[in-house]
This record gives structure tokens, C-alpha cells and sequence, in this order.
């Protein structure tokens, strides 16, 4: 199994990038991690945000694959999704930014792929009782 999760913008969380490891260890799966780039974004400002999820990776031996791409965010997220043949892409809310263009996009119109929805209030990778 693999499971694209796409960050664009400041650097993600790191419960997040905890949260979604955590994800794909229960599942056996591969991750690939697309950071979208700004117009203004450095490459090196992209390799940041990719370096949280693998090295949160590497801690849960989970295989992270990075990938940096300069686009329209909803776009080119369903196009590395079908160049990786991933089977789940999840989407962190927290900044809203991938959301609403995703929706602006209409993109889960345009893949067949699941979509995951991960809210910025998550508790991270450890797990909590359902009280707090």
C-alpha cells in the first residue's frame, strides 16, 4: 500500500508528520511525502518540510519517499498520486491552504484515489484516551 500526504507552505507540524508515520506503520504502507513549492519557495525551504516526515520515518521504520514540485497544488497532487500508483491521499487541514484549493479544484472529482482528511487539532502520533 502507499499513501500520499502533500504539505505546501511553512513547515508541518510535527505531531502531523507524527500522526500520518504512525498511519502508514498500522498499515503496512509506504509514504510518499509531495511538498508543493510557492512561487517564492527555495528548494531547500521544501527539503525542510520533507525532512520532518522522513526522519519521523526513519524513528517508525517507515518507508518515506520525498518528492519537491513546483504547481497548482490540487493538480499536481493527483498527478504524483498516479505517477506513484498511491492507494489513500491524506490532507492535513490545518493550514487550510491544500484544503480549499483542493476543493476550489473540485479534484476529488478527478481521482478515483480515497482522501483522508486529517484536522489540525490531532492529537499526534501517541495515543490518547477518548476523555484527553
Amino acid at each position: 500500500m502507499k499513501i500520499i500526504v502533500p504539505t505546501a507552505g511553512s513547515v508541518p507540524d510535527q505531531r502531523t508528520a507524527g500522526y500520518v508515520v504512525n498511519i502508514a506503520k498500522r498499515l503496512n504502507a509506504e509514504l510518499v511525502v509531495l511538498h508543493v513549492l510557492t512561487e517564492k519557495e527555495t528548494e531547500t525551504a521544501g527539503k525542510q518540510s520533507l525532512s520532518l516526515f522522513i526522519e519521523k520515518g526513519k524513528e517508525e521504520k517507515v518507508p518515506v519517499n520525498g518528492i519537491l514540485r513546483r504547481g497548482d497544488i490540487a493538480p499536481v497532487i493527483i498527478e504524483v498520486a498516479e505517477e506513484k500508483s498511491v492507494d489513500l491521499i491524506i490532507l492535513g487541514a490545518s493550514h487550510g491552504e491544500i484544503v480549499a484549493e483542493w476543493m476550489n479544484e473540485k479534484a476529488m472529482e478527478k481521482t478515483d484515489i480515497p482522501v483522508l482528511l486529517i484536522p489540525k487539532w490531532v492529537p499526534g502520533a501517541k495515543r490518547s484516551s477518548p476523555n484527553g
